[in-house]
């Protein structure tokens, strides 16, 4: 983090955003934000009750520390709009353990791993998951972390949702729950933790067999239902990647199919985003071909 983040304001909030009435500086989602200003980090704004940015907008990459800059996008797309903190170059990480499609949680007491939540900063998904927040180790960069650590089990070193954001869930808002001190008083990632986004399965490794992240089950059910919401990033990745790894199989008969039952999906995504996902897909599948990783 910067010095120029660490910096805190020259006066009150009420200051910093005197020109705004005071029945918006009361949003919990503009004094949770300022607040992490404050912590260091770079704020972002999502869509009411969803992980998508607005139209018209960067998303993520208009995360800014500026409070005045915060405080006119709040402005411009309303006083509750969900928020997210930037990751990278912060040195800091996040445990995402999803309960929804996968037991996240299940996967990690299987592997011989449990956390102790009562000692860490984290917080509550709407699906009732963790998102538990680490600070990477002397030594260790995050680029060299891996991200799917099991099945429900991912590690975000890039950006991440926080509270008190509110998603859909079922018909119902569900919000982000925070628990434990500030996001900067985090602890350090566990040893275990550690090796495990660090390990690179090779020949030798007994762990070369890749754990798929979703069921053939909840991949048919993605076939009939489309892409839950909240999910459709991951499952669009792992449903192509999965495919696109049978030899042989043509990459167009893919690519129409994943079109297709995204089309399925209770909310699509825009055809824009689901041509760069499919793209990463191929991408990533030609180099494994290829021997890389």
């Amino acid at each position: 983090m910067s010095e120029t983040q660490k910096k805190p304001f020259n006066g009150s909030l009420a200051t910093e955003v005197k020109e705004v009435s005071n029945n918006f500086i009361k949003s919990d989602y503009i004094i949770k934000s300022h607040d992490l200003v404050q912590q260091g980090y770079k704020v972002y704004l999502l869509a009411q009750g969803t992980n998508t940015p607005y139209k018209g907008s960067k998303g993520h990459l208009d995360a800014t520390a500026n409070v005045r800059k915060l405080t006119n996008m709040f402005l411009e797309y309303g006083a509750n709009s969900n928020i997210g903190i930037i990751l990278k170059d912060t040195g800091l990480v996040t445990l995402d353990i999803d309960k929804h499609s996968v037991n996240g949680f299940q996967s990690l007491i299987q592997s011989g791993h449990t956390l102790n939540l009562d000692n860490e900063v984290w917080e509550m998904t709407p699906r009732s998951g963790a998102h538990v927040f680490f600070k990477i180790p002397d030594g260790v960069r995050a680029d060299d972390l891996k991200h799917d650590l099991m099945a429900g089990v991912e590690l975000l070193t890039d950006k991440v949702t926080v509270a008190p954001s509110v998603k859909l869930v079922d018909g119902t808002e569900s919000e982000y729950k925070h628990f434990g001190g500030n996001i900067s008083e985090c602890s350090v990632m566990p040893d275990w933790l550690v090796k495990m986004a660090s390990s690179v399965a090779t020949n030798g490794n007994k762990r070369n067999k890749r754990v798929a992240r979703y069921s053939i089950d909840q991949r048919i059910n993605m076939m009939i239902n489309g892409f839950d919401v909240g999910e459709r990033n991951n499952q669009i990745m792992s449903f192509a990647g999965w495919l696109l790894s049978i030899r042989n199989i043509d990459p167009n008969l893919v690519y129409e199919l994943v079109q297709k039952i995204n089309s399925y999906s209770a909310v699509p995504l825009p055809d824009a985003e689901v041509n760069s996902i499919f793209r990463s897909a191929y991408n990533r599948e030609v180099k494994k071909a290829k021997g890389g990783r």
